[in-house]
């Protein structure tokens, strides 16, 4: 059986999530499965993939509400069907070799993470050239009009709310599992924390709060830590700045009154967050569902608008994560926490019922049952 799994790295989610599916097929080690990991971009021409993904990084950098005027406006039906032959065209044109290869390799299932290849791929599909059962993860809380595409058999998703949506799109329920977006086994709870805050020379004692930059840039990472001086004697910090070398030279020239453990690009975010009782992140749909697998409580801040904006719209209705306006907000936020263990217990029994730590392994089951 040959399945293929293709994503889009325009953002990092996307392609996690194309990994963890490709992961819960690997633990199955079944010699009759061929399975293959696609960068979509890597069969477009090199124009499209070198700006494909920097246009997306700089529009939600630069222009964040521009962007997001336009996410809203093309969700619309009738402003999208004016847009639907300018976006098949350009796939068209750009990504010719995909075509090629997924033709050439007719295989029995593709599994979608990014909306660019169902688009292709469906039109495909309908003109008899490829007989593949199609599946697309949204990696959204949320779909979008670009989700939707003819030749999809299944819909994989992240919440009621999302089929809800998508009913309403006109999608069949039968095309839709309600099963949560993949991630991987690394983020499941594994009895740790004590350990991982020991490793780092934390306390086990101490209110425990983990920020990733994301796309925060230097203010507000500085100004929230500055907050937190008022509970000093309570706190410590893990502080996350990826590839962002700045912000990481000026935070490591500081001192703070309570213990900040400080890093640059990682890959034992699991561990982190493991190690946490609250998590200032964005709230993108593979980060988000990493936090909720692992019971770590969400703060909020600055989420793209358009899809990640979407996002928190689930989190709020469900009460499953804290949000934040502006830096000094963490004050309020932390002091409620510390002086109501109750209000921290509730929020993560929210967390509890949105998560799905098993939905890669779910999904797969899925795909080897479709008929």
């Amino acid at each position: 059986m040959k399945i293929d799994i293709i994503h889009a790295t325009a953002g990092e989610g996307h392609r996690k999530i194309a990994m963890a599916v490709q992961d819960a097929f690997q633990r199955l080690n079944r010699q009759d499965l061929q399975v293959r990991l696609i960068n979509a971009l890597d069969f477009t021409d090199p124009t499209f993939k070198k700006t494909y993904a920097p246009f997306y990084q700089w529009s939600v950098s630069h222009l964040p509400d521009v962007w997001g005027f336009f996410y809203e406006l093309l969700d619309i039906a009738w402003i999208y069907k004016l847009i639907y032959p300018f976006r098949v065209f350009t796939n068209s044109w750009h990504a010719k070799a995909l075509l090629t290869d997924i033709v050439q390799n007719q295989p029995d299932v593709i599994i979608s993470t990014h909306f660019l290849a169902p688009e292709i791929l469906g039109r495909a599909k309908q003109k008899g050239l490829i007989p593949s059962k199609m599946v697309t993860v949204i990696t959204d809380f949320y779909p979008h009009t670009v989700w939707v595409n003819p030749g999809t058999d299944l819909y994989w998703v992240m919440a009621d709310e999302t089929q809800s949506d998508l009913l309403k799109r006109g999608i069949p329920e039968n095309q839709i599992v309600v099963g949560g977006i993949p991630i991987l086994p690394t983020f499941k709870p594994a009895g740790r924390k004590k350990e991982i805050l020991k490793k780092y020379g934390l306390e086990e004692n101490r209110f425990t709060i983990l920020l990733t930059s994301g796309s925060f840039g230097l203010g507000p990472q500085e100004a929230i830590l500055e907050e937190l001086n008022a509970f000093k004697d309570k706190i410590q910090c893990f502080v996350v700045c990826g590839n962002n070398k700045e912000l990481k030279a000026i935070l490591d020239a500081k001192q703070y009154p309570y213990p900040v453990k400080i890093f640059g690009f990682i890959n034992f975010m699991p561990d982190l967050m493991e190690a946490s009782d609250l998590m200032v992140a964005k709230s993108g749909g593979s980060t988000t569902s990493e936090s909720l697998t692992k019971g770590v409580l969400m703060v909020v801040m600055h989420p793209i608008p358009g899809q990640e904006t979407r996002n928190v719209k689930l989190l709020k209705i469900r009460q499953a994560a804290f949000f934040l306006e502006k830096p000094e907000g963490i004050h309020d936020i932390v002091k409620t926490i510390l002086d109501d263990p109750k209000v921290l217990q509730q929020k993560q029994a929210a967390v509890q019922a949105l998560a799905k730590p098993d939905a890669a392994d779910h999904l797969v089951k899925a795909v080897l049952n479709l008929k």
